[in-house]
């Protein structure tokens, strides 16, 4: 088989994934749907919460470690979904990535209120980092998973959760001290 070949039946069968991608989520996710609002929610909650009590002092240091947080758990959810290993089946919109409201939000919110805490009182990030991937993992998505919003598949469970979580974490840490480092250092 070519590659044009290729090409185009991957292009057709992903035509064929969005149409039913979008009619299931007009099936179980819609605005008449408990989960759209459960969406919504989790989409203006983190954000006003965050608005609310971010240090302003700080805020594009705490702003860039959060979007550190966010591009990560970003990339690691769209992989673990392209290979079924975790699935958010109930989405804002069928038009945005899968499970957005928890990688685009929860997680970076919760994970820069941490950060910010730990700096502003000289704790140690590893720890509260550790404790607040185990609460999110064993609470959160446990809950999650309860609900069905949450679906994990092929052997993928919630200590895998927590330790991708927590890698997230301290990848977005380092990045953000070794910018932190670069401005200080500048020539």
């Amino acid at each position: 088989m070519s590659a044009e070949t290729l090409y185009l039946q991957i292009y057709n069968l992903k035509e064929k994934l969005g149409k039913l991608e979008s009619e299931y989520w007009q099936l179980t996710s819609n605005v008449d749907t408990w989960y759209f609002w459960f969406n919504i929610s989790f989409f203006f909650i983190p954000l006003f919460i965050l608005y609310k009590f971010i240090d302003r002092e700080r805020i594009f240091e705490i702003s860039f470690y959060g979007y550190s947080v966010h591009m990560i758990s970003s990339k690691v959810n769209g992989a673990l979904e392209a290979n079924n290993l975790l699935v958010h089946p109930h989405d804002l919109t069928s038009l945005f990535p899968s499970g957005m409201t928890v990688t685009a939000f929860i997680l970076p919110v919760a994970y820069m209120l941490l950060y910010q805490y730990c700096i502003n009182q000289n704790k140690n990030f590893y720890v509260y980092t550790l404790l607040l991937s185990i609460l999110i993992s064993y609470g959160l998505d446990y809950i999650f998973i309860l609900i069905d919003y949450l679906k994990l598949n092929k052997g993928m469970n919630l200590t895998y959760l927590l330790l991708l979580n927590f890698v997230a974490a301290c990848l977005s840490y380092w990045l953000t001290v070794l910018f932190k480092w670069i401005k200080v250092h500048r020539k």
